[in-house]
């Protein structure tokens, strides 16, 4: 993993959990744990832009 991937990893890290990873780890794995603890995403409604 490159520094800028890293460091967005970190980035993304710290905004779901509030604090840096503890370790550094596989891209797979960090991804997997980051999915399971973010917030569901609200259901979307189509809206006309004309309203």
């Amino acid at each position: 993993m490159d520094y800028d991937v890293r460091q967005a990893w970190i980035e993304l890290w710290l905004a779901v959990f509030g604090e840096p990873p503890p370790i550094a780890s596989e891209t797979d794995l960090t991804a997997k744990i980051l999915v399971q603890h973010l917030p569901p995403t609200p259901p979307y409604e189509v809206k006309c832009r004309t309203e």
